[in-house]
């Protein structure tokens, strides 16, 4: 509820302080979100030319495709936007199998993964959340499960159990899995044509953390858009909402509380995240569009759906 509530606060303080709102700042910011996108996805783009080595793997599909994807995970929860990338890159590659693509999706975030898992103990370490103990941060879909470890464990216990009992299934899950992997058998070329993008997108995600709080009148000192990255990767942790709406607002207020005053900061958090909605939304239902040669969203969801269910088991 409290994350729920500092959602709601954040979008009546943003429409009090929306006058007052540096508008080039505003734009500076989003541009370079789109920057980072066609950072990440050239990066993708390189795994999956590695995964599939026979096949030729346009930028401009990997790039419509990691849009398009980031459209959806803007507007819909459960990260639905992995599955739409996974649906178009499998319509300029019709031989890629979903457990393959999925593999690639896993080694685009291994970067992301220390970087994130890197600002938290900088942010822990550093006292950036003062107080606060992990299983009471003010995040609750984040929270619930460092509150009842042992239902988390119980879950996971449950899934391991059930991939055994599948048996040779799994196991030829796991040899195609592991062919989106394959990129980081040779780590240079993995360090010259994936981490050289990724480490580049994050520059432009923390300028475009500084242009956001720019915008709204807060010092943007680099602690601060370093904050509000840790805030962003426990936000959108385990994806219960569209963006992480709602616990990033609440981590901002603890996160930035020497920053600028409550109001200042939820009326940030609401339009950096509004803002961040609007542009992924438009840029990924464009490409949708573009790539499906139609606007039906929710067409294209159902589309990805049944394709990935009547997709040949790579088990059989």
């Amino acid at each position: 509820m409290d994350s729920i509530r500092s959602f709601v606060d954040a979008v009546n303080a943003f429409g009090e302080r929306l006058a007052a709102v540096h508008w080039g700042f505003l734009v500076a910011a989003a541009a370079l979100g789109i920057v980072n996108l066609a950072l990440r996805s050239r990066g993708w783009q390189n795994i999956l030319r590695a995964a599939f080595p026979g096949e030729r793997i346009r930028y401009r599909s990997a790039f419509g495709a990691y849009c398009a994807g980031v459209g959806v995970n803007a507007v819909l929860p459960a990260r639905a936007g992995d599955l739409m990338k996974m649906f178009l890159m499998r319509r300029s590659v019709p031989h890629a199998g979903y457990a393959t693509l999925t593999g690639t999706l896993v080694c685009e975030t291994i970067v992301d993964m220390i970087i994130a898992s890197t600002l938290l103990g900088w942010a822990l370490a550093f006292g950036i959340l003062p107080g606060v103990r992990l299983p009471d941060l003010p995040a609750f879909d984040l929270s619930l499960a460092l509150r009842h470890p042992f239902w988390a464990l119980a879950i996971a216990g449950v899934v391991a159990i059930l991939f055994v009992m599948l048996g040779r299934r799994v196991r030829r899950f796991w040899h195609e899995f592991g062919r989106g992997l394959v990129i980081l058998t040779t780590p240079l070329r993995y360090l010259r044509s994936v981490v050289s993008y990724q480490v580049a997108g994050w520059g432009c995600r923390v300028g475009a953390a500084a242009c956001f709080l720019l915008a709204f009148g807060i010092p943007a000192s680099i602690t601060a858009a370093l904050t509000v990255q840790v805030a962003g990767s426990l936000g959108g942790l385990f994806p219960a909402t569209p963006g992480g709406l709602g616990p990033k607002q609440a981590l901002l207020v603890v996160m930035l509380a020497g920053e600028a005053g409550r109001t200042d900061v939820l009326a940030f958090s609401a339009g950096m995240e509004l803002t961040l909605i609007v542009v992924n939304a438009v840029l990924g239902l464009t490409c949708l569009a573009l790539m499906l040669r139609h606007m039906r969203f929710m067409r294209a969801i159902r589309e990805a759906r049944g394709d990935r269910g009547n997709a040949a088991p790579e088990g059989r």
